[in-house]
C-alpha cells in the first residue's frame, strides 16, 4: 500500500514538469497509472469517500445510544433565610454552605427495539456508501479509458498523417526529378503538390485532434499539461477483437448482480424498512432503568466533621420506569407516511437506474456489434488498398499511369488508413464497456 501511494505520487510530480526533473526527459506512462492518478486526484470520488466516512460515523452514533450513560455530579450551596435542616427536618434561619457528590446512570432496556433498528439502518447506509464509492471510482475510470483511447488513436492518426506527407513529399522529389530529365511536364507536379498541401492540412488538423485529446487526458487526471509525457500503448491482453455471443438479456442480469450503483439502492431500500420500525417505535412502551448514589455535607451541621458527615449522608436509589405513550400531537404518523414516501421515491430511483443500465447495455451492445464489423470491413480495405497503391506505384515508375490516378489510389488508402485506426479503438471501448457491464467493476492492469 505505502509502494504504491510513493509510486502515485511520483507520477503526480511527474506530470508536474515545473516541480521537478520530470520534465527534461520524455517519460511514459501506462493506462493503469493513468487511472491511478485520476482516482487519486479526483475531487468527487474524495467527496464519495467523506460521505462513506459519515455513514460510519453516524453508525457509531446509532451504536452509542445502546450504552448506559453515566455521570458524575458535585456542587456547592449557599443558603440564606429560612430553610430546613436535612439532618433534624426542623426549620432554622441561618446562613450555611452545603456540599454534595452524586453519582447517576440511566439506561434504556426497550424502547420498541428503536435503537436496534437505527443501528441496522446505518449498517445498510454505511454499506450504500461504500457500494457508491466503488460507483465513483467506476466513472472516473471510464472517463479515462475513453480519453486515454481517444488519445492513442489521435497518436496514431496523427503518425498516418505524417506518413502521408512525407509520401507526397517524396513523390514532389521525384516528378522534379523526372520534370528536369523532360519525361513529365508541370501539371503532374502541380497535381503531386496539390496532394501535398491537401496533406499538410490534414497533419495539422490531426496535431490538433492529438493536442485536444492530451488535454481532456489531463483534466480528467487533474493535472497540467505535460508535452513531455508519452502514453504507452495497450499490452497484447488488452487487444481482443472477439464479440462474446451474449444476449443483452444475460448481460443485464450479470450487471443487476454486480453493479455497485444496483447494490447501492437495494441498500437504502432495506435500510427504509428498517426506519421505518424505528419510527413506528415511537407509540410503543419503553422501559427505562436509572439508579444514583450520592452523599452531602452541611456546614448547618456543628457536631459532625466534614469526612463524617460525608460518610453518613451516603445514599442511593435503582428505579425501572415503564412509560406508555397515549398521545403526542399525532406527530408520529406523519413521520411514518414521509418515511414511506421516501422509500417509494427511493425504488422508483432504483428503477431508473436499472432502466438506464439496461439501455446503456442495449446501446453499447449495438456499437460493439457495429464497430466489429466496421473493423473487419476496415482491415481487408487497407489489404486491398495498399495492394492497390503498391501497383499503381509501380505503373508511375513504369511510365503507364498518370498521377491522377495516383492520387486518387492514394487518398482511398489513406482514408482507409484512418478509418481503421478509429474502427479499432471503437471496438476497444465497446468492447471494455461491454466487459464493465458484465462484471460490475473495471479490470484494467
Amino acid at each position: 500500500m505505502k509502494y504504491n501511494f510513493l509510486k502515485i505520487t511520483l507520477l503526480s510530480i511527474l506530470l508536474f514538469p515545473h516541480l521537478g526533473l520530470g520534465g527534461l526527459y520524455a517519460q511514459k506512462i501506462s493506462l493503469k497509472e493513468c487511472v491511478d492518478v485520476a482516482i487519486k486526484n479526483n475531487l468527487t470520488y474524495r467527496e464519495s469517500q467523506i460521505l462513506g466516512e459519515s455513514a460510519n460515523v453516524e453508525l457509531s452514533r446509532a451504536k452509542s445510544l445502546i450504552y448506559p450513560r453515566i455521570g458524575f455530579g458535585t456542587g456547592q450551596d449557599l443558603r440564606v433565610g429560612r430553610s430546613i435542616d436535612r439532618f433534624t427536618n426542623s426549620f432554622i434561619e441561618e446562613v450555611y454552605t452545603t456540599n454534595y457528590f452524586g453519582l447517576q446512570a440511566n439506561m434504556m432496556l426497550f424502547n420498541g427495539f428503536q435503537i436496534k433498528n437505527q443501528v441496522r439502518q446505518n449498517e445498510l447506509l454505511r454499506d450504500a456508501g461504500a457500494k457508491n464509492v466503488e460507483a465513483v471510482k467506476n466513472r472516473t475510470i471510464i472517463g479515462v479509458l475513453q480519453a486515454y483511447l481517444q488519445v492513442l488513436a489521435s497518436q496514431e492518426l496523427l503518425e498516418v498523417s505524417k506518413q502521408q506527407v512525407e509520401t507526397s513529399k517524396s513523390q514532389v522529389e521525384r516528378i522534379n526529378k523526372q520534370i528536369a530529365a523532360g519525361v513529365v511536364g508541370q501539371s503532374e507536379l502541380f497535381q503531386v503538390q496539390s496532394q501535398l498541401v491537401n496533406d499538410e492540412f490534414s497533419l495539422v488538423s490531426s496535431q490538433n485532434a492529438n493536442k485536444a485529446a492530451r488535454l481532456a487526458l489531463f483534466q480528467l487526471m487533474n493535472q497540467s499539461v505535460n508535452n513531455n509525457l508519452i502514453f504507452d500503448s495497450l499490452n497484447e491482453e488488452f487487444l481482443i477483437y472477439t464479440v462474446e455471443n451474449q444476449s443483452v438479456e444475460h448481460i443485464f442480469e450479470q450487471a443487476i448482480n454486480n453493479f455497485p450503483e444496483i447494490k447501492a439502492g437495494e441498500l437504502r431500500m432495506k435500510s427504509f424498512d428498517n426506519q421505518l420500525k424505528a419510527t413506528q417505535a415511537n407509540v410503543l412502551p419503553q422501559v427505562n432503568l436509572s439508579g444514583n448514589y450520592g452523599t452531602f455535607y452541611s456546614s448547618s451541621n456543628k457536631a459532625e466533621s466534614y469526612f463524617k458527615q460525608i460518610n453518613g449522608t451516603r445514599s442511593g436509589s435503582l428505579s425501572l420506569d415503564i412509560s406508555f405513550p397515549i398521545l403526542g400531537r399525532l406527530q408520529n404518523s406523519p413521520r411514518v407516511s414521509a418515511v414511506k414516501i421516501q422509500q417509494q421515491l427511493t425504488q422508483n430511483q432504483l428503477n431508473i437506474t436499472k432502466l438506464q443500465i439496461r439501455q446503456a447495455i442495449e446501446q453499447s451492445y449495438q456499437l460493439l456489434s457495429a464497430a466489429s464489423d466496421r473493423y473487419k470491413v476496415a482491415t481487408n480495405q487497407v489489404n486491398i488498398l495498399d495492394q492497390n497503391i503498391k501497383a499503381v506505384e509501380s505503373r508511375i515508375n513504369a511510365g503507364t499511369v498518370n498521377f491522377i490516378e495516383y492520387v486518387l489510389a492514394k487518398t482511398n488508402f489513406d482514408r482507409a488508413k484512418s478509418n481503421l485506426v478509429q474502427a479499432k479503438y471503437e471496438f476497444l471501448l465497446q468492447n471494455k464497456i461491454l466487459d464493465f457491464y458484465k462484471n460490475g467493476e473495471w479490470k484494467i492492469e
